[in-house]
């Protein structure tokens, strides 16, 4: 953006910088079809090892917290900034209800193992679930870029 050799005058450093911005929010608005299906199908896995006893569905939650922050990594290596979903404004509250929304699917898998009659029962309601969770983040992953791109006019 500045060159010691080169003069730049202000406008041109915020000009540099704006487009800058652009960029990546075009970048952000553009989307990864791997990233959707990486994201739905950790958040289905988490989901989905509930129906499984202590200590293993503590594990696979910590499993998952894990693998979205390689996901995270690996999403802010490929734009060049870290997205965590909370910003533009509008987009946090996708974000923030999606993470919410996995709540009481996870209660439902925990109440699951609880009162399944047949490990083919257990099977049955967990695999459901987690197709219910993979779904269901696939549509608000789409939805959060949706609500972004309207925000921040890229994209569209």
């Amino acid at each position: 953006m500045t060159d010691p050799d080169h003069n730049t005058t202000p406008a041109e450093a915020l000009a540099a910088i704006q487009r800058s911005q652009r960029d990546v929010q075009r970048k952000v608005a553009a989307g990864s079809r791997r990233y959707d299906l990486s994201y739905s199908a950790i958040c289905a896995m988490m989901v989905g090892t509930q129906v499984l006893d202590m200590p293993l569905n503590t594990l696979g939650v910590a499993v998952g917290v894990i693998l979205l922050a390689v996901l995270f990594r690996r999403e802010s290596d490929r734009l060049g900034v870290g997205i965590t979903g909370l910003s533009p404004r509008r987009a946090r509250w996708v974000g923030i209800g999606l993470g919410l929304a996995m709540l009481p699917l996870m209660v439902l898998a925990i109440l699951l193992n609880h009162f399944a009659t047949s490990g083919v029962m257990l099977a049955l309601g967990a695999a459901g679930l987690m197709a219910v969770a993979f779904v269901f983040c696939m549509i608000g992953s789409r939805q959060w870029r949706r609500v972004y791109r309207r925000e921040t006019g890229v994209g569209e």
